[in-house]
Protein backbone atom coordinates (compact mmCIF):
# COMPACT_ATOMS: atom_id res chain seq x y z
CA UNK A 1 0.00 0.00 0.00
CA UNK A 2 2.89 2.37 0.82
CA UNK A 3 4.45 1.53 -2.53
CA UNK A 4 1.21 2.52 -4.26
CA UNK A 5 1.14 5.80 -2.35
CA UNK A 6 4.74 6.56 -3.40
CA UNK A 7 4.01 5.62 -6.99
CA UNK A 8 6.33 2.60 -6.89
CA UNK A 9 3.51 0.12 -7.57
CA UNK A 10 0.41 0.58 -9.67
CA UNK A 11 -2.89 0.47 -7.79
CA UNK A 12 -4.20 -2.14 -10.23
CA UNK A 13 -1.26 -4.44 -9.51
CA UNK A 14 -1.79 -4.02 -5.78
CA UNK A 15 -5.48 -4.86 -6.25
CA UNK A 16 -4.47 -8.08 -8.01
CA UNK A 17 -2.14 -8.94 -5.11
CA UNK A 18 -5.06 -8.49 -2.69
CA UNK A 19 -7.26 -10.66 -4.91
CA UNK A 20 -4.61 -13.42 -5.11
CA UNK A 21 -4.12 -13.28 -1.33
CA UNK A 22 -7.88 -13.63 -0.68
CA UNK A 23 -8.16 -16.51 -3.17
CA UNK A 24 -5.16 -18.23 -1.58
CA UNK A 25 -6.68 -17.94 1.89
CA UNK A 26 -10.03 -19.19 0.62
CA UNK A 27 -8.46 -22.21 -1.09
CA UNK A 28 -6.09 -23.15 1.72
CA UNK A 29 -8.52 -22.81 4.62
CA UNK A 30 -11.89 -23.47 2.94
CA UNK A 31 -12.78 -26.26 5.39
CA UNK A 32 -12.27 -24.04 8.43
CA UNK A 33 -14.58 -21.11 7.78
CA UNK A 34 -18.29 -20.69 7.29
CA UNK A 35 -19.72 -19.71 3.91
CA UNK A 36 -20.77 -16.27 5.16
CA UNK A 37 -17.28 -15.42 6.40
CA UNK A 38 -15.23 -16.43 3.40
CA UNK A 39 -11.98 -14.53 2.83
CA UNK A 40 -13.17 -13.98 -0.74
CA UNK A 41 -14.92 -10.87 0.60
CA UNK A 42 -11.44 -9.31 0.51
CA UNK A 43 -10.84 -10.10 -3.17
CA UNK A 44 -11.85 -6.71 -4.42
CA UNK A 45 -9.95 -3.90 -2.76
CA UNK A 46 -12.09 -1.37 -4.65
CA UNK A 47 -15.28 -2.37 -2.79
CA UNK A 48 -13.96 -0.59 0.30
CA UNK A 49 -14.10 3.20 0.72
CA UNK A 50 -10.39 3.40 1.51
CA UNK A 51 -7.30 1.33 2.16
CA UNK A 52 -7.64 1.78 5.95
CA UNK A 53 -11.19 0.39 5.85
CA UNK A 54 -10.04 -2.64 3.82
CA UNK A 55 -7.10 -3.25 6.13
CA UNK A 56 -9.25 -2.88 9.27
CA UNK A 57 -11.86 -5.39 8.03
CA UNK A 58 -9.18 -7.81 6.84
CA UNK A 59 -7.33 -7.57 10.16
CA UNK A 60 -10.52 -8.20 12.15
CA UNK A 61 -11.37 -11.23 10.02
CA UNK A 62 -7.84 -12.63 10.27
CA UNK A 63 -7.71 -12.18 14.07
CA UNK A 64 -10.99 -14.08 14.52
CA UNK A 65 -9.94 -16.70 12.00
CA UNK A 66 -6.57 -17.20 13.73
CA UNK A 67 -8.34 -17.66 17.06
CA UNK A 68 -10.52 -20.32 15.48
CA UNK A 69 -7.47 -21.93 13.87
CA UNK A 70 -5.75 -22.05 17.27
CA UNK A 71 -8.86 -23.72 18.72
CA UNK A 72 -8.97 -26.25 15.87
CA UNK A 73 -5.34 -27.21 16.51
CA UNK A 74 -5.98 -27.44 20.27
CA UNK A 75 -8.99 -29.67 19.60
CA UNK A 76 -6.93 -31.79 17.21
CA UNK A 77 -4.19 -32.19 19.82
CA UNK A 78 -6.77 -33.19 22.44
CA UNK A 79 -8.38 -35.69 20.07
CA UNK A 80 -4.98 -37.16 19.31
CA UNK A 81 -4.30 -37.53 23.03
CA UNK A 82 -7.64 -39.29 23.51
CA UNK A 83 -6.88 -41.60 20.55
CA UNK A 84 -3.57 -42.41 22.24
CA UNK A 85 -5.39 -42.99 25.53
CA UNK A 86 -7.90 -45.37 23.92
CA UNK A 87 -5.05 -47.31 22.34
CA UNK A 88 -3.24 -47.43 25.69
CA UNK A 89 -6.40 -48.68 27.44
CA UNK A 90 -6.95 -51.38 24.80
CA UNK A 91 -3.38 -52.58 25.28
CA UNK A 92 -3.46 -52.43 29.12
CA UNK A 93 -7.05 -53.10 30.24
CA UNK A 94 -5.99 -56.45 31.71
CA UNK A 95 -3.86 -54.56 34.23
CA UNK A 96 -5.17 -52.54 37.16
CA UNK A 97 -5.41 -49.13 35.45
CA UNK A 98 -7.52 -46.11 36.26
CA UNK A 99 -8.34 -42.76 34.69
CA UNK A 100 -5.62 -40.88 36.58
CA UNK A 101 -2.98 -43.26 35.23
CA UNK A 102 -4.24 -42.95 31.66
CA UNK A 103 -4.62 -39.14 31.76
CA UNK A 104 -1.06 -38.92 33.10
CA UNK A 105 0.13 -41.27 30.36
CA UNK A 106 -1.14 -38.86 27.69
CA UNK A 107 -0.12 -35.74 29.68
CA UNK A 108 -3.60 -34.35 30.03
CA UNK A 109 -5.38 -32.71 32.94
CA UNK A 110 -7.62 -35.26 34.70
CA UNK A 111 -10.83 -33.21 34.44
CA UNK A 112 -10.21 -32.19 30.85
CA UNK A 113 -9.37 -35.78 30.00
CA UNK A 114 -12.70 -36.93 31.43
CA UNK A 115 -14.66 -34.44 29.30
CA UNK A 116 -12.76 -35.14 26.07
CA UNK A 117 -12.83 -38.90 26.63
CA UNK A 118 -16.62 -38.87 26.89
CA UNK A 119 -16.93 -36.64 23.81
CA UNK A 120 -14.62 -38.87 21.78
CA UNK A 121 -15.88 -42.31 22.86
CA UNK A 122 -19.49 -41.50 23.73
CA UNK A 123 -19.09 -43.11 27.14
CA UNK A 124 -17.25 -42.44 30.36
CA UNK A 125 -13.89 -43.97 31.22
CA UNK A 126 -15.20 -46.53 33.72
CA UNK A 127 -17.85 -47.85 31.31
CA UNK A 128 -15.34 -48.02 28.46
CA UNK A 129 -12.87 -49.98 30.58
CA UNK A 130 -15.57 -52.25 31.96
CA UNK A 131 -16.82 -53.04 28.44
CA UNK A 132 -13.34 -54.10 27.35
CA UNK A 133 -12.97 -56.28 30.42
CA UNK A 134 -16.38 -57.88 29.91
CA UNK A 135 -15.56 -58.60 26.27
CA UNK A 136 -12.33 -60.25 27.39
CA UNK A 137 -14.22 -62.28 30.00
CA UNK A 138 -16.69 -63.44 27.35
CA UNK A 139 -13.83 -64.46 25.07
CA UNK A 140 -12.19 -66.42 27.88
CA UNK A 141 -15.47 -68.07 28.84
CA UNK A 142 -16.02 -69.07 25.23
CA UNK A 143 -12.49 -70.15 24.30
CA UNK A 144 -11.07 -71.63 27.51
CA UNK A 145 -11.96 -73.95 30.35
CA UNK A 146 -10.58 -71.55 32.96
CA UNK A 147 -12.49 -71.25 36.20
CA UNK A 148 -14.54 -68.09 36.75
CA UNK A 149 -12.07 -66.92 39.41
CA UNK A 150 -9.19 -67.18 36.91
CA UNK A 151 -11.17 -65.36 34.25
CA UNK A 152 -12.01 -62.65 36.75
CA UNK A 153 -8.31 -62.13 37.46
CA UNK A 154 -7.25 -62.24 33.79
CA UNK A 155 -9.88 -59.70 32.84
CA UNK A 156 -8.63 -57.45 35.70
CA UNK A 157 -11.75 -57.47 37.85
CA UNK A 158 -11.12 -56.78 41.53
CA UNK A 159 -12.44 -60.19 42.58
CA UNK A 160 -14.68 -63.06 41.54
CA UNK A 161 -17.67 -61.75 43.48
CA UNK A 162 -17.37 -58.28 41.89
CA UNK A 163 -16.83 -59.85 38.46
CA UNK A 164 -19.93 -62.06 38.79
CA UNK A 165 -22.05 -59.10 39.90
CA UNK A 166 -20.87 -56.85 37.03
CA UNK A 167 -21.16 -59.66 34.48
CA UNK A 168 -24.70 -60.57 35.55
CA UNK A 169 -25.77 -56.91 35.52
CA UNK A 170 -24.43 -56.49 31.97
CA UNK A 171 -25.33 -59.88 30.48
CA UNK A 172 -28.40 -60.89 32.45
CA UNK A 173 -26.88 -64.22 33.56
CA UNK A 174 -23.95 -65.37 35.66
CA UNK A 175 -20.61 -66.08 33.95
CA UNK A 176 -21.10 -69.85 34.41
CA UNK A 177 -24.60 -69.76 32.94
CA UNK A 178 -23.41 -67.57 30.06
CA UNK A 179 -20.68 -70.10 29.25
CA UNK A 180 -23.16 -72.96 29.32
CA UNK A 181 -25.67 -71.08 27.11
CA UNK A 182 -22.93 -70.00 24.71
CA UNK A 183 -21.71 -73.59 24.33
CA UNK A 184 -25.28 -74.75 23.71
CA UNK A 185 -25.53 -72.26 20.80
CA UNK A 186 -22.42 -73.73 19.20
CA UNK A 187 -23.53 -77.34 19.60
Amino acid sequence: ACQVGRGELEAETFGKVCQAMAEGLAETYRELYEADETPLQFQNLWCYPCWDSYLQKLTQWMELFCQRLDQEFADYESKQKIRDAVEYIRENFRAPINMAMVSNHVSMNYSLFSVFFKQYTGTNFVSFLQTLRLEEAQRLLRETDLRVSEISARAAFSGEKHFSKVFKAAMGVSPSDWRRLDHMKEG
